[in-house]
């Protein structure tokens, strides 16, 4: 249950570069996003500070996913499952709780990969370089796509047959699922793989790890 102080005061956010308005309280906003925290933290001025605030570079639709999140804890809607939904839209997800400190948010993200994984037996590969382009050395995102290839058996000089498979994926992210199957030379299966999740999450010191 939500507490009342984090519903009272509701703050107006321009998205994306056609100005898409959407409204969210601004104590739900603090409480869970560092991003807004430091936007709309102090009680004093934060009328002033959100006038005009906009996140021009950010797509209507992830920011819509993050309202689902803020208010119900899910980015996916009714009627869609982590299957059916775009696998470019939850790795936008992605981008977006780690860009705005949401650390829940990227939890979330996260567990949904891995349900569309162990449920599709597909790792998502082809989105090897939308990823390594966005996101730092050692980002969850990256160890857990390197890990599932490393830990479950891929034969990584199969996969890179031709020279479309070697445009395909950057060298240093073949480096880095070699070196992974050297410290993993054991595969697990997918169900085993799949509790590992909580090494991909963000956890504050004081939050307790994943059960």
């Amino acid at each position: 249950m939500l507490g009342s102080s984090l519903l009272e005061d509701i703050v107006e956010i321009k998205v994306g570069p056609s100005d898409r308005i959407f409204k969210a309280h601004r104590g739900l906003l603090c409480e869970r996003a560092s991003y807004f925290k430091a936007i709309l933290g102090n009680p004093g001025n934060w009328k002033e500070n959100h006038e005009g605030l906009a996140l021009k570079e950010v797509k209507p639709e992830i920011f819509q996913r993050f309202l689902l999140w803020l208010y119900f804890g899910n980015i996916l809607d009714n009627n869609e499952t982590a299957q059916s939904v775009a696998g470019t839209t939850l790795i936008h997800c992605y981008f977006f709780a780690d860009e705005r400190g949401v650390p829940g948010m990227h939890n979330h993200v996260i567990d949904t990969f891995l349900a569309r994984i162990e449920t599709t037996e597909i790792i998502f590969t082809k989105y090897q370089r939308l990823i390594w382009v966005n996101t730092p050395d050692g980002a969850p995102l990256r160890r857990l796509l390197v890990d599932a290839l490393a830990m479950m058996g891929t034969n990584i000089p199969e996969v890179m047959q031709t020279e479309e498979d070697q445009e395909q994926y950057d060298k240093s992210f073949i480096t880095d699922v070699l070196v992974a199957k050297c410290k993993h030379p054991m595969t697990i299966n997918l169900r085993e793989f799949v509790k590992r999740r909580c090494e991909y999450h963000i956890h504050d010191e004081r939050e307790a790890k994943c059960a």
